[in-house]
């Protein structure tokens, strides 16, 4: 589990009187069982000073400091990073996620630290180099109780909190305990900008197993006051997050926020434009939303057109509980739409080629037999020059 770089440097750490812990989402994912190889390590340095680390990394590699008022230090080696900081406390300041006073302070206790994180599940370290857990908000019971707790009453300095309880719930099947979910509800999150909540709401569609578990938090802690737009259902949710990793990165985000918005009285568009202001959502999803009504035989081409294939909306509406999937995807393949929209068979240059002059008319036979093509009436390219050729 541990680079054996890691382990060195834990040893020299060690040696020069100080401790490490192994935190965050590294020890998460190892209690939860995680056996694929870790990449990224966040480990949290006690009892030496800035100094004393810097130059125990430097007989590793090349450290760089990143956060100098946070006493972040990065070390790269081997396609592996490691982010080496300090205990620090936090003192709200004023309005905003990013309102506070922050200081390193390399002599507190680890739970004194670990006071100021978000979730008790996030809240408990590994001791380096013998992965001695360390645990003092019982974050391993939650986990294993499968509930989403906050650790202290600080949770409520930082608004951003609720919403990543939203995510938090959905990657790990979680439900929230009594009293994290009566705090949160006293939050607004008005402080957050659009960027912060776009993130969390692509953690929460894009990496949750369990999207409704998110939703029932989102729920639960009063956010539907804040995002009137959304109406969906959690089956939905979870059915398409089970097939989401068959599709292509792009494509996986435009589903999993169109079944975010896909029931009758969303407003996909007011919601994509105040909360998600990325050209693709805003063009693809209100896109694949209305082309659920064109979804029957004689439309799968009109439906592929307007979705730009045919397979995103047949997995949505299956996921909707209407049994045309399999149907769609046989003559998507047959058609050669299921991944992609159809395209004109005749296009400018093959009526130049033919002879015609170039102007309006051009325009105008490729619009024609477009429509032609879509209703079906012209199968291939041989039988759309057949129609424009006089005989």
């Amino acid at each position: 589990m541990i680079p054996q770089k890691l382990q060195k440097i834990s040893e020299d750490i060690h040696s020069a009187g100080g401790r490490a812990f192994l935190v965050g989402g590294v020890t998460r994912d190892y209690l939860l069982g995680f056996k694929g190889e870790y990449r990224d390590f966040d480990i949290e340095v006690y009892s030496i000073d800035q100094e004393k680390l810097l130059e125990i990394l430097s007989r590793h590699g090349k450290p760089n400091l990143i956060g100098k008022a946070f006493g972040v230090i990065h070390l790269a080696r081997n396609g592996i990073h490691y982010d080496f900081s300090f205990p620090r406390t936090e003192s709200k300041t004023g309005m905003g996620h990013r309102a506070f006073d922050v200081k390193t302070n390399p002599n507190l206790t680890f739970e004194e630290a670990a006071r100021r994180r978000d979730f008790t599940i996030n809240a408990m370290g590994m001791e380096l180099p013998n992965l001695e857990l360390v645990d003092p908000y019982n974050g391993r019971r939650d986990l294993e109780h499968k509930v989403l707790r906050h650790v202290s009453e600080a949770f409520a300095e930082d608004s951003l909190r609720v919403l990543r309880g939203v995510q938090f719930a959905a990657r790990f099947g979680l439900r929230a305990a009594d009293e994290t979910i009566e705090l949160c509800k006293t939050l607004s999150l008005n402080d957050l900008s659009r960027e912060r909540i776009e993130e969390e709401f692509r953690k929460w569609l894009l990496k949750g197993v369990k999207p409704s578990f998110g939703l029932d938090f989102f729920c639960e802690v009063g956010l539907k006051h804040m995002f009137p737009e959304i109406e969906t259902n959690g089956d939905i949710l979870d059915f398409l997050a089970e097939r989401r990793n068959s599709l292509n990165p792009q494509d996986a985000e435009v589903i999993m926020f169109a079944a975010l918005l896909c029931l009758p009285g969303a407003k996909p568009v007011d919601f994509l434009k105040k909360w998600a202001p990325v050209n693709n959502l805003l063009k693809r999803v209100p896109a694949l939303l209305n082309s659920l009504a064109l979804l029957e035989k004689r439309d799968f081409r009109r439906c592929a057109l307007k979705a730009g294939c045919l397979k995103l909306p047949a997995m949505l509406k299956q996921a909707m509980g209407v049994d045309i999937y399999n149907e769609a995807k046989e003559a998507g393949e047959e058609l050669g739409i299921w991944d992609r929209a159809p395209e004109p068979f005749i296009t400018g240059q093959m009526l130049l080629d033919m002879g015609l002059k170039p102007g309006p008319e051009l325009g105008r036979i490729i619009k024609r037999v477009f429509e032609m093509q879509l209703r079906g009436e012209v199968k291939n390219k041989e039988e759309a020059i057949f129609y424009i050729t006089p005989q």
